[in-house]
């Protein structure tokens, strides 16, 4: 639920990447119960890609895309207007793996817990470095779930320096 939740956060028809997918969360999810998003899975593990590839062809998901290798190996190859991720790393490296994947205008768009604040602050270099825009933490669904989505949306501003 929390994951389907984290669609609320991204605009209609975009390009998202979900780097880190794992067992397809939350990327899957977002594909599923967004079909207007086309979805790149980006995980680096063998075992986790064929079983995503496997989980997109059961569910007859034309709007997804698998790729197995790691965020740095996508830098300057390919743009995102959203890449999104969840339980992946500490701002400060998700912010390194992740911005550069992100075209100018775009955002990054992670699930995080309770300790977002500090890890903003934290990241405070990083977000600099990236050429951070707005940075806003969004929290979704808490007439649903215990605990809610805490959403950390950092906004592309520009070229990386």
């Amino acid at each position: 639920m929390n994951c389907a939740l984290l669609g609320r956060a991204i605009p209609e028809r975009q390009d998202v990447a979900d780097i880190g997918s794992g067992a397809g969360l939350p990327g899957l999810v977002l594909a599923l119960s967004r079909p207007d998003l086309e979805v790149t899975l980006v995980e680096p593990l063998e075992r986790r890609t064929s079983f995503l590839i496997e989980a997109v062809a059961a569910l007859e998901l034309s709007n997804v895309e698998v790729i197995r290798g790691r965020a740095e190996e996508l830098h300057g190859l390919r743009e995102f207007s959203v890449v999104t991720s969840r339980a992946v790393a500490p701002l400060d490296r998700l912010l390194r793996w992740s911005m550069p994947l992100v075209r100018p205008g775009g955002a990054l768009v992670a699930m995080k817990g309770a300790t977002v604040h500090d890890e903003i602050k934290a990241a405070s270099k990083a977000l600099s470095r990236f050429d951070a825009g707005a940075v806003s933490v969004e929290i979704y669904g808490s007439d649903l779930i215990d605990p809610p989505t805490t959403v950390i949306r950092v906004v592309q501003s520009g070229p990386q320096s």
